[in-house]
Parts: C-alpha cells; sequence; structure tokens
C-alpha cells in the first residue's frame, strides 16, 4: 500500500516542543546528548559503554521473565547477543493498557523493530527492547481499550497499586466483549485464542501483557523487559540513594525545566523525592514527613538510615516516578535511543543535567512515527469536496464554509460591496469634513455601522450556503469523524486489533516497511476501501 507524507506542523496536533525538536531548534540542543538522526544513534552507539556484570544481570532478569512459556528463536538470539559487550539497545516503552491499548503502542514497538535492523552490523548488534511500564498505579488510564469505536473495559474498579502486580480477576467478560466486537475469520480467531491464554483470571496485568505483545512481535526479536525486578532495582540504588540524600532529581530537573518554561509548557515537575513505596496493593509517594521518611501503610515512618537500610535489602519496594523512571531505564539496559511520544520526548528534554549528575549516559531521543489510514473510499469523497489530505487537519468551521462557498452557485462574498462603501464614506468624510470639521465624527460612525452590517450579511450568506450544501458538509463531517474520532488522531484511542483481524500478521509487516521513525514526516497510509 502507497504512503504520503505531511510535516508534523500541517496536522495542527503537536506541540511546539515536538515541532523544534523536529526541526533540530538550536535551542533544545543543549537538552540533549545526541541528536535524533542517523548519525545521532551512530555518535551514541560508540559511546555507549555497559558494565558487563550488569549484562549478566540484565540477561539473568530477562530469562527469568520468560519462563512460563517459550521465547521465540528471534527473542532467544537476541537475549544471547545481549551477553556481547558489543551490543546495544533500542528502547520504547509504555504503561499496560489493557490488550496493547491504543494504536501508537505497536507504532512505537514496529519503529524500535526498524532502527534495530537498520543499526545492526556485524559485531555492534542492536536490540529492540519493550519496557512494561508495569510500575504505574493509574489503572484509569490502563484499564480498557477502544475496538471498532467501542469502549471495551476491564472492571477494575477499586483496585490499587502498580497495575502491572493486579491479577486479572474478571477478565473472562471483557475478553467475551472483545471477541464479539472482532468478528469472524482465521486472523480474528487467532486474536482470540491469544487473548484468551495470555489474558486470564490467574496472570497478573504484567503476565499478560508480556505474554500478548511477545506473542505478535516475537518474530521480530522483541525483547520486553519489567523493571519490577529485585536484582535490577538493586543496580539503581546508588541513585536512589543519591535521590533520599541530595534530593538530586529536583535540583537538576529544576534547572532545566526553568529554562524550557520560557518557550513550552512543562511535561512534569520535580518533587522534593522522586521516589514511590511498592507493596501488595498500594504505590505510594516517597516523603520526608518529620525526622524521618514514610509512604503511607507501603512504608511506615523510617529514619534516614532506616529508609536506606530497607532500600538495601529490598530495593523492590522502592519505585522510580516519571521523572527518575528513565534513568533507571537507562541504569540497566545498553541502551542509544529511546523511542517515544510528543509527550515522553517533552520529559524526557527535561532530564539532560539528571543524567548527568547521576553519571549514566543520555540516549538519543526519536519521537514515535505519527500515521493514519485513509481508504481509497475517503479519498475519493475527499477529492469530490475539492480538498487535499492537509485539508483532513484544517479547522471545521473554516473548511465548512469553504466548501460551502465553493459549491454553492450563488456569490457569498461581499468584497466589492465592502470597497464601495469604504470609497463611499471616505468621500464623504473628506466632503462634509470639509464643510463642518464636526461632521467626521459622525461620518466615520455611519461607516463603521455599514460595514460591520455588511459583514453580518456575508455571514448570513455563508450560513445559507452552508444549509444549502447540507448534504455535503454531512459527508464531510462524516469522514472527518471516520479519521479524526472525537476530533483527535484515531492512533491516540483506537487499538490495532480490527486491523489484524483483516490482515494477519502480514500487518505487522507492511507497517514495519511503512512507518520510519527518522523522516520525521506524518505517514498517511492510502488503503483500498
Amino acid at each position: 500500500m502507497p504512503v504520503q507524507h505531511l510535516p508534523y506542523r500541517d496536522t495542527n496536533r503537536f506541540t511546539p516542543i515536538v515541532l523544534d525538536h523536529l526541526a533540530g531548534a538550536p535551542f533544545l540542543l543543549e537538552f540533549q546528548m545526541h541528536t535524533a538522526t542517523r548519525a545521532g544513534l551512530e555518535a551514541a552507539r560508540n559511546q555507549r559503554m555497559f558494565d558487563p556484570a550488569m549484562r549478566q544481570v540484565l540477561v539473568d532478569a530477562i530469562v527469568r521473565r520468560y519462563k512460563g512459556f517459550e521465547p521465540h528463536p528471534a527473542v532467544e538470539e537476541n537475549i544471547r547477543l545481549l551477553r556481547h559487550e558489543g551490543t546495544t539497545t533500542i528502547t520504547t516503552g509504555h504503561q499496560l493498557c489493557l490488550f496493547t491499548g491504543p494504536w501508537y503502542v505497536p507504532y512505537k514497538i514496529l519503529n524500535v523493530i526498524r532502527l534495530a535492523r537498520e543499526l545492526s552490523a556485524p559485531g555492534k548488534a542492536v536490540v529492540p527492547v519493550f519496557w512494561l511500564a508495569s510500575e504505574d498505579h493509574d489503572l484509569a488510564e490502563a484499564d480498557h481499550t477502544y475496538v471498532r469505536g467501542q469502549k471495551v473495559q476491564w472492571k477494575g474498579a477499586g483496585r490499587s497499586g502498580a497495575v502491572g502486580r493486579m491479577k486479572l480477576d474478571g477478565i473472562e467478560s471483557t475478553i467475551d466483549e472483545v471477541s464479539a466486537l472482532l468478528g469472524v475469520g482465521p486472523n480474528a480467531d487467532q486474536l482470540r485464542r491469544l487473548l484468551s491464554e495470555h489474558y486470564m483470571a490467574e496472570h497478573t496485568m504484567a503476565q499478560a501483557a508480556h505474554g500478548f505483545i511477545h506473542a505478535l512481535f516475537g518474530r521480530f526479536g522483541l525483547v520486553i523487559v519489567d523493571g519490577d525486578d529485585a536484582a535490577l532495582k538493586r543496580a539503581f540504588i546508588p541513585a536512589m540513594r543519591e535521590e533520599v540524600l541530595n534530593n538530586v532529581a529536583q535540583r537538576a530537573v529544576n534547572y532545566a525545566s526553568e529554562k524550557l518554561a520560557e518557550r513550552y509548557k512543562l511535561q512534569a515537575h520535580a518533587r522534593e523525592i522522586n521516589l514511590f513505596a511498592l507493596s501488595a496493593n498500594e504505590r505510594v509517594r516517597l516523603e520526608a514527613v518529620g525526622d524521618g521518611f514514610e509512604a503511607g501503610a507501603a512504608l511506615p515512618h523510617l529514619s534516614l538510615d532506616g529508609l536506606l537500610e530497607h532500600m538495601e535489602r529490598r530495593p523492590e519496594d522502592i519505585s522510580p516516578n516519571v521523572l527518575l523512571r528513565p534513568v533507571y531505564q537507562e541504569v540497566i539496559l545498553p541502551n542509544i535511543a529511546y523511542v517515544g511520544g510528543g509527550g515522553e520526548l517533552a520529559y524526557w528534554l527535561q532530564l539532560r543535567w539528571l543524567f548527568q549528575a547521576l553519571q549514566v549516559p543520555m540516549p538519543a531521543l526519536v519521537l514515535r512515527t505519527s500515521a493514519m489510514d485513509i481508504t481509497s473510499k475517503q479519498l475519493a469523497l475527499l477529492s469530490k469536496l475539492g480538498l487535499g489530505l492537509r485539508d483532513v487537519f484544517a479547522d471545521v468551521d473554516g473548511l465548512s464554509a469553504s466548501i460551502a462557498k465553493r459549491l454553492t452557485q450563488h456569490r457569498t462574498e461581499l468584497d466589492h460591496e465592502r470597497d464601495v462603501l469604504s470609497t463611499l464614506y471616505s468621500s464623504l468624510e473628506d466632503r462634509l469634513g470639509k464643510l463642518d470639521p464636526t461632521l467626521r465624527a459622525a461620518v466615520q460612525a455611519r461607516g463603521t455601522k455599514a460595514l460591520k452590517g455588511v459583514e453580518t450579511l456575508q455571514q448570513k450568506a455563508v450560513r445559507a450556503a452552508k444549509r444549502e450544501q447540507s448534504t455535503a458538509l454531512e459527508q464531510l463531517h462524516r469522514l472527518l469523524n471516520e479519521l479524526l474520532p472525537g476530533g483527535s488522531l484515531a492512533e491516540r484511542r483506537d487499538n490495532f486489533m480490527p486491523a489484524y483481524a483483516a490482515e494477519g500478521p502480514a500487518l505487522f509487516d507492511r507497517l514495519l516497511d511503512q512507518l520510519d521513525p527518522l523522516r520525521g514526516e506524518f505517514t498517511m497510509i492510502l488503503e483500498e476501501a
């Protein structure tokens, strides 16, 4: 299927910091270690050093997480390669949204797979990694997805704590709901089987997500890493100690945040302590209270020495927040690039001096591909309405007015009449002003009122044209609702499964070729109806 590309700026859907990042704005260069270019990624790879002992800890943790199901041979090979000194990684991640959540999660995964392939060389393998953000605790964002426009939700209400640790009690009814929406066919049946195999009541959300994502992307060699691991957390103890003792994140991030806030809206704000405490059912912010520290019932009041001792003994009970999580990721992975959405890149850019303070390499930051499917039938309707691909993202009211004025056989523009009135009142002002200077103000007031009247009449004429062309405008609104449901990109809401049910595994092979994260443009995928 062919693709076309648009500048991200033309979509009117991306923030100034993202557009500046894509453009390589000089102002943002100091907030990065490496640019999001092939040369930048090569430089990151060449400079990345990684402790051999940490490689062993990492591989052991990965192998433990894959117990219970057989890794795909491509994954086994990449795990083997991770033991080698020259192997690096390219990573993306996301919270554990139900059934992968919105379309952009598979986009991110395919992006890291493609980049890893393109950058791998003999003796310098690059492994694609998906980071399971299993410690996030915002269940309201993770417990649902949209399938064929319908919201499907796991009724996990009332649960709290890290989403990845939650058992999937009651998931069967949610699977039944999805199954009914997928329709018939071998690919739909394959998805039903995968959902039933991995999203089981006895599994945690992390286990289910791990198994499901591996089943879909394991053949590409995607290695899945879950940071909720005692051995991996142990490697992060020095950074956690530094945070408790010296508030390193707040000090380092605030410097960058103050500079970025001069031009952009900040994505995240540093706290005095940017750590949480984890328990079976809680993830509570760690705070300094009186002469010690506490985190609700998850961690009782401890002195400084007591907290540091607890970290040494049970590092798995401590969880980094949104600002320290990227540092944790880079401590335990030989990473050279992170692929993320606009919001992610915005807060990563706040971390330049935090990485420096903790002496952790900062990866290159690559914006994930953003894309839209558009069918030949939808393209034909655009053409019929006299529109192009860029017009899909235009202001709806302005677009409707433009179409109505173009299609009506009646003239709605009153520019000529406005010019005639303006000339008339200018002449009156000049002539009567010579007779009596006090008449100038009166003529100006009358002229302003008359011109406003013409403007009002023109607006009414456009509204009349819209009523006349209501059929065409209804077609336009239906089309835009298909392409931009709720006014937002479909990739930010809709799940991938209906497309997979229609096309099967070949869907991901096709998208792997079509989505190039280093191109830096919005991708329009043209499909047959």
